[in-house]
């Protein structure tokens, strides 16, 4: 059995600020060097992303991608140390969220044979 959650940081109006969509296109950002890139991956347009990482930053109050202008080299988007930062975070607060459900879950006795010789 699993348990599967959500994680989302809200301000404080209850409103999502950061959660695995921001997440992912964060991710995807950083595996392709392009916010227009990343938005392609996720089927979302290069105007949504923005908006999404727009938001995100505001509410965060730190900046989570750096853009830099095309040239002889091309122009590109990465990420900051602080995306990077709250990314490892996010991961970690996932899984040990994860690990606490479980744990409490299988306090439940659910599905094993303890449980049905009760019924």
């Amino acid at each position: 059995m699993e348990a599967e959650g959500k994680l989302y940081l809200t301000d404080e109006t209850g409103r999502r600020i950061f959660g695995p969509g921001p997440a992912e296109l964060l991710e995807q950002v950083e595996r392709t060097g392009s916010l227009r890139a990343a938005a392609r991956r996720m089927g979302l347009s290069y105007s949504k992303a923005l908006k999404i990482l727009r938001a995100a930053e505001q509410g965060l109050a730190v900046p989570l991608v750096r853009a830099e202008a095309g040239g002889l080299g091309g122009g590109g988007t990465t990420i900051t140390p602080q995306a990077r930062a709250l990314l490892a975070w996010f991961h970690r607060a996932r899984q040990q969220i994860q690990q606490c459900a479980l744990a409490q879950l299988e306090e439940l006795h659910l599905g094993t044979e303890e449980n049905a010789s009760e019924s």
